[in-house]
């Protein structure tokens, strides 16, 4: 159980920090934090779910469905531009 607990803590810290960051710079566009925070998830989402075998089989769900946000942003910006 500690696993998950360090995992959500990991997750938690990562993204106020990112937050303090983004905010510190000025950035006002959603999907600038939206990108950077699924990013970040699935970055740490994959560390966790390979330093632990157990830890793999259910964090599997949440990159699958970090990865499927990812790529509705990334899809978005491409109507954006050819728009």
């Amino acid at each position: 159980m500690r696993l998950y607990n360090s995992y959500i803590i990991s997750i938690a810290l990562a993204l106020l920090l990112t937050t303090v960051m983004l905010i510190a710079t000025g950035q006002n566009a959603l999907d600038i934090y939206y990108t950077i925070y699924i990013v970040e998830a699935l970055v740490i989402t994959e560390l966790f779910a390979f330093f632990n075998a157990r830890a793999r089989r259910g964090l599997t769900l949440v990159s699958s469905v970090l990865f499927a946000g990812f790529l509705v942003v990334l899809s978005l910006q491409v109507i954006k531009v050819l728009i």
